[in-house]
């Protein structure tokens, strides 16, 4: 008998919008679990979904893990979707082609393959508190899970729900991040190596692949998240829409008391740079930026988790920031050059002198052309290239 597939995501609070479905298949049937009463969709089936007891973070990471009564109940596999994602082919056919002989599959890593590694990413990207990541591996450590043991991106993943191994894996998972750190990526592995859970690999970079494209995180939200000496988590964040004033884009949060330092995402993954911001009342060597480039009054976000770090000290009571946000087919190649060319004057070496170790410059290109921004890839092609034909001409 034909198993039945089901597709779902999960969309709390105001962060994504849902994006429409735009091939559908009689035979499977599509799910969108929400607490946002907003939400309507002529595609999917929205399921609207409440638990006091979680946050929207992990009230969506319960759903992704431990999936849902009407689909556990009624479907034999699920596909499990990150709210920016659409395909362009059949999933039933991507099904086919990838869970083969598995009971789960998952796409590889781009870019890394151990845990420890991306760890020490998400610190330094600030994605999740320091001391809570530093304890998860000490734990991990104390366990004994080998490195380079692997690395999945979860964005996409197949599973048979009811296989018991699957059951026990997401059970685990779900737990973990509940113990440790909210980023799941750092908990996958230790789960599958704990329960034994075989994985199809799915060899493809997921950010530029034939079945399904990218439509970007919700464009009018931001997020601000606030430390209150323990690091920057998940569980203190405040997320709000821009206010559209003289043609930017007005940030306004009120900063509780205590906060020591202030860190503004613009969250928005479609916009690719800006130019003229003003953080208002705030000095200028009390802020710095992280994975953004700047060349006069332009900014250029370099991966898909540009941020603006704020030391605040308990002084700031309310952050107001202006900024001009534009989209990809708003850059220009002259833009892009004259920042890399800045930088490669500024350090004043040879392409193929720089590592990921030792030169920022190299570790910048690889983000870009590695990040969700791929539909830039293209043009950082055309700009490595110059730089290579530069450095053989010195």
């Amino acid at each position: 008998m034909k198993k039945k597939i089901a597709v779902y995501t999960c969309i709390t609070g105001d962060y994504d919008n849902l994006k429409e479905i735009d091939n559908m298949e009689k035979e499977i049937d599509y799910y969108c679990f929400t607490n946002n009463k907003s939400i309507k969709s002529n595609t999917w089936n929205v399921i609207y979904i409440e638990d006091d007891k979680l946050d929207n973070h992990m009230l969506s990471r319960k759903i992704k893990m431990l999936g849902h009564p009407i689909i556990n109940e009624n479907y034999d596999i699920s596909v499990w979707i990150d709210g920016s994602i659409v395909f362009q082919k059949k999933i039933s056919d991507f099904v086919k082609k990838y869970l083969k002989k598995n009971h789960f599959a998952a796409f590889k890593h781009h870019e890394r393959n151990c845990i420890y590694d991306e760890a020490i990413e998400c610190i330094r990207l600030k994605k999740d508190n320091k001391n809570t990541i530093i304890n998860q591996m000490n734990f991990l450590k104390k366990e004994q899970f080998p490195e380079n043991y692997g690395l999945y991106e979860m964005t996409v993943f197949i599973k048979e729900h009811n296989n018991p191994t699957v059951i026990e894996t997401m059970n685990l998972w779900f737990d973990m991040i509940s113990k440790y750190s909210k980023r799941d990526q750092l908990s996958f592995m230790y789960c599958i190596w704990k329960t034994g859970l075989k994985i199809d690999e799915i060899n493809l970079n997921i950010f530029d692949n034939e079945w399904f494209k990218y439509k970007m995180h919700n464009n009018n939200s931001y997020k601000i998240y606030l430390d209150y000496g323990n690091g920057f988590s998940e569980n203190n964040t405040i997320i709000k829409k821009y206010k559209l004033i003289d043609k930017k884009n007005r940030v306004s949060v009120k900063i509780p008391d205590g906060v020591k330092n202030i860190r503004f995402d613009p969250t928005s993954q479609e916009f690719m740079h800006g130019k003229n911001i003003k953080i208002y009342d705030i000095d200028k060597n009390k802020y710095y930026f992280n994975n953004i480039l700047t060349d006069n009054n332009y900014l250029y976000f370099i991966n898909d988790d540009p941020n603006i770090v704020i030391e605040s000290n308990g002084a700031i009571k309310e952050l107001t920031i202006d900024i001009e946000l534009y989209k990809n087919n708003d850059i220009t190649n002259k833009l892009m050059i004259n920042l890399l060319d800045k930088e490669i004057q500024e350090k004043n070496i040879r392409l193929d002198e720089l590592t990921k170790e030792n030169n920022i410059l190299k570790y910048r290109i690889n983000q870009m052309y590695n990040s969700k921004c791929y539909k830039i890839s293209k043009t950082i092609s055309r700009i490595i290239k110059k730089i290579h034909l530069r450095g053989e001409n010195r």
